[in-house]
């Protein structure tokens, strides 16, 4: 488990503002390593994991781009029916609230990586040890 920072990038909610964001980190030679993306009426919210947040914070500032940085954590575990039940009965226990989660997995017997948003990172990561 790892502590990151995920950037959440404001986009006006019309055709070609992701496109525009990925060209913005594209050219800044960022590479993506997670997303999420949700809507509202107005406005999209991109959530995203960089593989370099200051270069990424860097370009789109530069780009215009509003955002907000935050931290999160990053949880590998098994792709298993009950494995996430267990994370959050854990984040739960210690008395967190999770905010959001995104991720993917490699399918049964895999890995699973998901990335966590809590009300507090530091206490999230001892009761998950």
């Amino acid at each position: 488990m790892d502590k990151t920072t995920q950037l959440s990038v404001a986009l006006e909610n019309v055709p070609g503002q992701l496109s525009r964001l990925c060209r913005v980190l594209s050219q800044a030679k960022v590479n993506i390593r997670g997303i999420s993306v949700s809507d509202s009426a107005d406005l999209s919210t991109v959530r995203l994991i960089a593989s370099d947040p200051s270069a990424a914070k860097t370009a789109l500032r530069e780009a215009g781009l509003c955002f907000v940085s935050q931290e999160v954590l990053v949880v590998e575990l098994q792709d298993r029916p009950g494995a996430l039940e267990e994370v959050a009965a854990r984040l739960g226990d210690a008395g967190l609230n999770v905010l959001y989660i995104y991720g993917t997995g490699d399918g049964p017997g895999g890995k699973a990586r998901l990335v966590i948003r809590v009300d507090d990172v530091n206490r999230a990561r001892q009761a998950l040890r």
